[in-house]
């Protein structure tokens, strides 16, 4: 731990070279962000810092220096380039094992997730199966289920989640033999890590343009808005997107008839402009 930043507390390289340069600017107050950029051999470029901090991508030559400003041990210097390499990945399926290389690094994977947390939200899956066995009489053969289930999945991942379920136990056999879940509805709750569920909200965007690009027949609703409002507006919109919440929660935990089907529902209200004291 260096300058009371312990690297292995982050999975954002951005965030955490944000409070490692705050920090250790307490002790020298020299280390300025514009004497990183000093450090970093770009005297004439006094901004650079500030941009990565914003997202500018860096490069691996740029990586390995900041390693050596850093002062960084070798697995610390493993550690920091799978946190760039993570935060970098230009599709769902690098960043995703991006995530998995930051785990195996990192010395003590418990103090960023539940291993078993991580292994329910890793898969869109794993959530769907839950849902669907309320809706599916199944029991160990899961080849019914792997024919309805959109979109396609291994028979064996799908016994692997299985097995993770019945682990969580979130569901077990009824008298009939068939796997049924223990609780009407699950939340992140006590695993609500902030990385965790990041990953899981962008599997389920994704399946949200598999819809769109490969309509079906069943009930879908898509729908857009773009619009311009103040603060006080937003604030409002924000807490009426909370009550619909707990309205469909409402709804689906009082829902006493037989459930036929399975549905995703994403909502997402998000800014098209940086703040202007940015």
């Amino acid at each position: 731990m260096k300058y009371g930043i312990n690297i292995y507390q982050f999975t954002h390289f951005r965030k955490y070279l944000e409070e490692y340069q705050a920090a250790r600017m307490l002790e020298e107050p020299s280390f300025t962000r514009v004497e990183v950029c000093n450090l970093l051999g770009l005297p004439k470029t006094r901004s650079y810092f500030a941009d990565v901090l914003r997202g500018k991508k860096v490069s691996k030559r740029m990586a390995e220096k900041f390693e050596q400003i850093l002062e960084l041990d070798d697995a610390e210097c493993k550690y920091f380039e799978a946190m760039v390499a993570f935060d970098q990945a230009k599709t769902l399926a690098e960043r995703s094992e991006a995530f998995d290389a930051l785990m195996k690094i990192h010395p003590n994977p418990q103090m960023v997730l539940d291993t078993d947390a991580y292994s329910y939200y890793k898969h869109w899956y794993n959530s769907a199966m839950f849902a669907l066995l309320d809706v599916m009489d199944v029991a160990d053969d899961l080849s019914a289920v792997q024919k309805r289930l959109v979109p396609h999945v291994a028979l064996g991942k799908l016994e692997e989640s299985i097995k993770l379920l019945e682990r969580l136990n979130l569901i077990r056999k009824n008298e009939q033999g068939f796997w049924k879940p223990t609780q009407e509805s699950i939340s992140s709750g006590p695993y609500n890590n902030s990385e965790l569920i990041r990953e899981y909200q962008l599997q389920s965007f994704e399946l949200s343009k598999q819809a769109i690009l490969s309509p079906s027949k069943n009930p879908h609703v898509m729908s857009t808005m773009v619009f311009s409002v103040s603060n006080e507006a937003y604030k409002e919109l924000e807490a009426e997107l909370q009550k619909f919440k707990a309205a469909a929660r409402r709804i689906i935990t009082n829902d006493k008839n037989k459930a036929n089907a399975v549905y995703q529902m994403n909502l997402h209200l998000f800014s098209n402009l940086e703040p202007e004291d940015v």
